[in-house]
């Protein structure tokens, strides 16, 4: 229906899908969504999961929040409308509302005529549950109905689930038992999917049949449109940690992406986290299991994942979040723009409306045993923060990302196990905060005005996570090294106070930013005490190296320092800014097989770089302002041990680079025994700016994106005929290039159709 001519000619035509709770609506939606077919279509296509109000103002403010990524909470409904108008004013778009509620047909007008200054052929999709909200807004024919799963397809996808390998062949009764319980599923695939995955992790026949005889004494309750028994049985058999995070997980609203790690810390805070059977790993590892394991029973979805195959995010079910909303039993509020009754049952409030937080409400007051406090978005005032202090001592969480001024009254929160003001216009941190002798997460990530850590900091012995990312104080405590219990520091300066050797005894994990601030006399030999071979759960690791005022690196020594590292085995990012050493280490990549970014920036005296070409698993390689190289790899060749080149690079970055004459300083031929297949065979995107002397690279079979701007026209000609001969190329933007005759007919004869973008070319 999006591509339909019948519709091309309205402005903007609706197209519903309809179906009750767990069929897949929202998941069909995003397959559309993602389509690449459809993202070329359209000028604009943006998602709105609709919140459950009548407040249209709200409503609207939400689809203006993903139309422009404007807040919207200072403003009328009449200065929303019009930013809507603006927003899509003569743009072909696509709108996703995902999750609509409301049946009148009065404010779903008011919404259309926002939107007839798009395009012709713009279109809005429309998830609902209701059959009178798809009549209501649907200006097609007929709704887009989901149906249920055939029985076999209902089978198919359970048995997916809920065997291991050979387990339905080699005992048919747990078979026969399992077909017993899909169908009181009633063929919807959520309801399946927790099922089937709840059963995987039960083994013998007489766990599935207790569960068998539990769904079907619930027989009556389940119906079409109504899973939520089934659900509800598949979070009983939960085990009792594993129920705490899911009824935590009503804290925050619908369609929020969860982040493995707020979770994990937020979780530790309320002491959630237990030892699970045979588990001997740390705190941060056992919560992380939970969350695991709560993805694996799926009870999280649409998961983001980096290319590390680490989670970025995931979402919860619209269905699921009801449930956790049940099971949390009031304990638990999301407060958005409305004034809701607060009652004494609750435990966890998360403000993310937006607003100015002037005063407590006095309806909060009665929440006496408050034990998670978010202000995500919301400015308050630093009365309002005394206030809240003095009034809910036992906090184990609290979170504000605009508060101005932290007050000394803070330490009174001696129950708090996490604290987290990322983004908050602070200049400093009260020396009350150290006595928060419980904190174990102290995150002030991007609070660009914050001038010190406070000296006592060292003696917050429990502290376990340390966000200290984008502020622009150069020094940290002195004796830095105490703080034995810290498992994440994503920043450590190394300056007056601090050398490397500081963190030798701390156990660190995730992701590192080591900042030299500071050239200290004996830097070499901190260094080698540094141990950050033994940091095995270290995964980022950058050096950054930024000398303050009369400082100056000596480059020589700068050599030497990195040459008495050995780096964590199992790092996945790399990255440098600011080394002024002529030559990186050539051993220094040696026995980091899981290798797969690299980010080398503004090195500018830089003439031998390590051997890219051994790291088999290497995805994303980027070198920017290296102004005096001459050749990426001095001899890849010749050593590269495996028979393809670059086998898993999929995206190069060659930026700022004009002494760069080659690739290799030894001359390659694309017609040796090797073949242009076995260069690159992977690579789908090269960016490629400002690197003047380079005349040519190895072929690139399979590009699909090229950014060429200040290169010489050869080295252009050169990629276009490598990519040509099997043309994959997607997207082509130039700039700046100077185009001989064969290099225009080049492009328009093999890149007429697919280019998307040609611009500031000069004859």
């Amino acid at each position: 229906m999006l591509f339909d001519p019948k519709y091309a000619q309205e402005i903007v035509s609706v197209i519903p899908i309809v179906g009750f709770g767990g069929l897949g609506k929202t998941t069909l939606a995003q397959l559309v969504f993602n389509d690449e077919s459809v993202k070329k279509h359209f000028d604009l296509a943006k998602w709105v999961c609709v919140p459950e109000v009548n407040n249209q103002k709200e409503v609207l403010g939400k689809i203006l929040k993903a139309l422009s990524n404007m807040s919207y909470n200072d403003l009328s409904r009449e200065q929303i409308q019009s930013e809507i108008r603006e927003a899509v004013k003569e743009k072909r778009f696509l709108l996703v509302l995902d999750d609509i509620w409301d049946e009148s047909r009065d404010r779903w007008l008011d919404l259309i005529s926002l939107l007839q200054c798009g395009n012709r052929g713009s279109k809005i999709v429309v998830t609902t549950r209701s059959d009178v909200v798809a009549s209501v807004v649907g200006t097609v024919p007929e709704a887009y109905k989901l149906g249920l799963l055939t029985p076999e397809e209902s089978w198919n996808l359970f048995r997916m689930l809920a065997f291991k390998e050979g387990q339905e062949q080699s005992n048919p009764t747990l078979a026969q038992i399992g077909k017993e319980i899909i169908r009181s599923c009633r063929n919807v695939p959520l309801a399946i999917k927790v099922v089937g995955s709840l059963l995987y992790s039960k083994h013998t026949e007489k766990e599935w049949e207790l569960f068998r005889d539990a769904l079907l004494s619930k027989a009556k309750l389940i119906h079409l449109g109504n899973i939520m028994p089934v659900l509800k049985l598949s979070y009983d058999y939960l085990p009792s940690a594993l129920k705490q995070c899911f009824a935590y997980c009503s804290l925050f609203p619908k369609d929020y992406k969860f982040k493995n790690t707020e979770l994990v810390r937020l979780g530790m805070a309320q002491g959630y986290v237990e030892p699970l059977e045979e588990s001997l790993g740390m705190e941060e590892d056992v919560a992380d299991q939970y969350f695991l394991e709560l993805l694996r029973r799926n009870f999280f979805q649409d998961v983001e994942e980096y290319d590390t195959d680490d989670i970025i995010s995931c979402k919860m079910h619209d269905l699921l979040h009801d449930l956790a909303q049940h099971v949390a039993g009031g304990e638990s509020i999301v407060v958005e723009g409305t004034r809701p009754q607060f009652t004494n049952r609750l435990v966890h409030a998360n403000f993310c409306g937006g607003k100015m937080l002037n005063e407590v409400p006095q309806s909060l007051l009665v929440a006496r045993n408050l034990r998670s406090l978010l202000l995500k978005g919301f400015s308050t005032s630093t009365s309002t923060i005394k206030e809240l202090i003095l009034k809910f001592g036992s906090l184990r969480a609290l979170e504000s990302n605009k508060i101005e001024i932290v007050p000394d009254s803070i330490g009174r929160l001696r129950h708090s196990r996490h604290l987290k003001l990322s983004g908050s216009p602070i200049e400093f941190l009260p020396s009350g905060i150290t006595r928060l002798e419980n904190l174990k997460t102290l995150d002030v990530n991007y609070c660009r005005k914050l001038k010190e850590l406070p000296k006592g900091l060292i003696e917050m012995t429990n502290l376990r996570h340390l966000g200290i990312l984008d502020c622009p104080f150069t020094d940290i405590p002195l004796d830095f090294g105490n703080m034995k219990s810290l498992q994440e520091l994503n920043r450590f300066i190394i300056g007056q106070n601090n050398g490397l050797d500081v963190l030798a005894d701390l156990n660190l994990r995730g992701m590192l930013v080591i900042e030299h601030r500071r050239w200290r006399t004996n830097a070499v030999l901190e260094a080698r005490m540094t141990n950050l071979k033994e940091k095995k759960q270290l995964t980022s690791l950058s050096f950054r190296f930024e000398y303050q005022g009369e400082q100056t690196a000596v480059a020589t020594k700068e050599e030497e320092l990195l040459n008495s590292l050995q780096l964590p085995p199992n790092l996945e990012c790399l990255k440098f800014s600011g080394f002024t050493g002529s030559s990186f280490p050539r051993r220094m990549l040696n026995d980091l097989p899981k290798l797969v970014e690299i980010y080398i920036q503004r090195c500018n005296s830089c003439q031998v770089l390590p051997l890219f070409s051994q790291l088999l698993l290497l995805r994303d390689l980027s070198l920017e302002g290296l102004t005096a190289l001459k050749y990426v790899e001095a001899d890849g060749f010749r050593e590269c041990s495996s028979t393809m080149y670059f086998p898993a690079l999929e995206s190069l970055t060659l930026v700022s680079m004009g002494e760069l004459k080659r690739w290799s300083k030894v001359e390659y031929d694309d017609s040796a025994n090797l073949g242009p297949c076995y260069f690159f065979p992977r690579l789908r995107s090269l960016q490629i700016i400002e690197c003047r002397k380079l005349m040519r690279l190895p072929a690139m079979p399979q590009l699909e994106l090229l950014i060429a701007d200040h290169i010489h026209g050869e080295l252009l000609t050169s990629i276009l005929a490598s990519s040509s001969s099997t043309p994959t190329l997607k997207y082509l933007n130039i700039e700046s290039i100077e185009l001989s005759l064969s290099l225009r007919n080049l492009l328009l004869i093999n890149f007429s159709d697919g280019m998307h973008c040609l611009s500031a070319l000069e004859t």
